[in-house]
């Protein structure tokens, strides 16, 4: 059996999206917790302390940017942005760790990009 990595929480509206980079990190040895709104990111995040947060920047309402930035505020794990929208991702919000183009980001690049983040020094 794999070694488990940590926990990702994973803020994805898409439920084929969500499926498709959880199945993937679940199969790198993370435990994935998936939310598709703000109410439940907030909850998940408090309940499950993960190692890191991939939020999807267009949630429904236009909370993901804000989601990032109030999480990355509380001084916790990488916030890893996922966008479409070229100014979000050459500006991410403060403190978000790193930005990703949502459309070109395969399950396996955002597994290695959040391998990257928690890897230890």
């Amino acid at each position: 059996m794999a070694r488990e990595l940590g926990g990702v929480l994973l803020v994805e509206d898409d439920p084929e999206i969500a499926r498709l980079y959880a199945f993937k990190l679940r199969l790198d040895g993370y435990r994935v917790t998936v939310a598709s709104d703000e109410a439940a990111a907030e909850a998940a995040f408090q309940a499950e302390r993960p190692r890191v947060v991939c939020v999807d920047a267009r949630l429904p309402g236009g909370g993901g940017r804000r989601l990032a930035e109030r999480l990355a505020a509380l001084g916790g794990p990488p916030i890893v942005l996922l966008t479409n929208d070229q100014a979000a991702f050459e500006r991410p919000p403060r403190g978000v760790a790193r930005a990703l183009i949502k459309a070109r980001t395969t399950p396996a690049q955002l597994s290695d990009t959040i391998g990257k983040l928690t890897s230890d020094p």
